[in-house]
């Protein structure tokens, strides 16, 4: 995968992130109070958004290890 594609698995996890926060640290969401549907939206949204950007870019690091191990050892000594 890309620098780019890498960046946009991490962009998607911290608009998650932020999503899920949003609510509580712009004061929309008053503390005490049910959460209203718009609260709720978002932390549904936001958590989704977040643990794909976060499976993607585990499944991107397997995929780089997963690389490594198939080449195998670079030593001199085989070669």
């Amino acid at each position: 995968m890309s620098r780019l594609g890498i960046i946009g698995i991490g962009l998607l996890f911290v608009t998650g992130i932020w999503l899920v926060a949003a609510p509580f640290v712009t004061g929309r969401q008053p503390d005490g109070a049910t959460w209203t549907a718009a609260t709720r939206n978002d932390v549904i949204v936001g958590a989704v958004l977040a643990l794909l950007g976060f499976t993607g870019f585990f499944t991107v690091l397997a995929g780089h290890v997963a690389d490594l191990y198939a080449k195998g050892p670079r030593s001199s000594a085989h070669q």
